[in-house]
């Protein structure tokens, strides 16, 4: 098959569901397929705001040295294309064409038949952007829809909307996996930072500003995309864009992985944490609820609970035992979703639905 995923823009920094979009164009061009990445400059939302955040975040990036290159780089059998817009001039034809994000479900829907049948990956149910009627109207566009999760799934069905899936997620054994023995780490609470107020960022710097009160000794650890629009306390370290090797690093060093997220399409991070064997602490956003458990592989405690995200942080803290027994069931949750398995269904979906 000709399989062509559209992505929302040329992406210059670590977002979770381009890495998704590269790991399946890998597997499914080893597999024999011929497939394209198509990055578009330019994106129509039709809401001018969109086009001047992009502006002061291009002038930021380069205040902070980022990279004009692709952040993801595929293997070479798969073809990486950085085209001016999303039309029939710059997309190659093929058997399937696959939008990914809101942004590009319109123009997709909009190409002609030689691009391919087409489809819809759906990695959230975006309406927390500012376009949300816009945006729910994609979701009725005639695409073939395909969703990461149940949830997601479940939403389309409440629209009348027939969904395939779930595909799930997984990581890489081969890039996360445990190298520190649980009661060896340094570095107390490891966190993802983004800007966005949907990820909880804010929350997340509140309880780990509680807890140092009640564990003057606390350490920190804070990853982030770009340099943080919010204030962090001194004593947070915080490194951006780690490669592979020093986020994997920083997994291992730490003892608790502190997920204060809103809103999550499925949660890539909370799944490389606990593969490299950290125990964790989530708010109870749908996507983590696709894998994860309270009091089985994780502490739960409601969006926005930060008096509550800080007591089960400092439970699991004083608690080697609860640690290590959240830290060995996290790890066989970790094992049962693998990339293999996600591929052939997206491979099955991606065949079924074009015969």
């Amino acid at each position: 098959m000709k399989i062509t995923f559209i992505l929302p823009g040329v992406i210059k920094i670590p977002v979770g569901g381009v890495k998704v979009v590269n790991e399946y164009a890998n597997r499914l061009s080893d597999r024999g397929h011929n497939v394209t990445l198509v990055y578009p400059i330019q994106i129509k939302t039709g809401n001018p705001v969109y086009f001047i955040r992009k502006k002061i975040l291009s002038v930021f990036d380069r205040l902070q040295h980022v990279s004009d290159d692709l952040y993801y780089i595929p293997k070479p059998a798969v073809n990486v294309m950085v085209v001016q817009r999303i039309s029939s001039k710059y997309i190659p034809s093929g058997d399937a064409v696959i939008a990914v994000g809101w942004q590009t479900a319109e123009a997709v829907a909009s190409l002609p038949p030689e691009h391919g049948s087409k489809f819809y990956l759906l990695q959230s149910y975006e309406i927390y952007f500012s376009r949300k009627k816009r945006i729910l109207a994609t979701y009725h566009l005639p695409l073939k829809k395909i969703a990461v999760s149940k949830w997601i799934m479940a939403e389309m069905e409440k629209m009348g909307e027939k969904c395939s899936g779930p595909l799930g997620n997984a990581i890489h054994p081969e890039e996360f996996y445990v190298e520190s023995p649980q009661l060896e780490r340094k570095n107390d609470v490891m966190m993802v930072y983004h800007p966005h107020k949907i990820k909880g960022a804010k929350d997340g710097i509140e309880v780990l500003k509680m807890a140092k009160k009640r564990l003057p000794e606390l350490t920190a650890v804070i990853i982030a995309p770009r340099e943080p629009i919010h204030r962090i306390p001194s004593w947070i370290q915080v490194i951006i864009r780690p490669s592979v090797d020093e986020l994997r690093h920083l997994y291992n060093t730490s003892k608790v992985f502190l997920h204060t997220s809103h809103w999550e399409g499925w949660g890539l991070p909370v799944m490389e944490a606990m593969a490299c064997g950290c125990a964790v602490v989530a708010t109870t956003n749908q996507g983590v609820q696709e894998y994860l458990i309270n009091n089985k592989n994780a502490l739960f405690c409601e969006i926005g609970d930060i008096a509550g995200l800080t007591e089960k942080t400092y439970r699991l803290l004083d608690s080697d035992q609860l640690q290590i027994e959240l830290v060995d069931r996290g790890l066989a949750t970790i094992g049962s979703f693998t990339w293999n398995e996600s591929t052939s269904r997206l491979e099955k979906y991606l065949i079924g639905l074009v015969i």
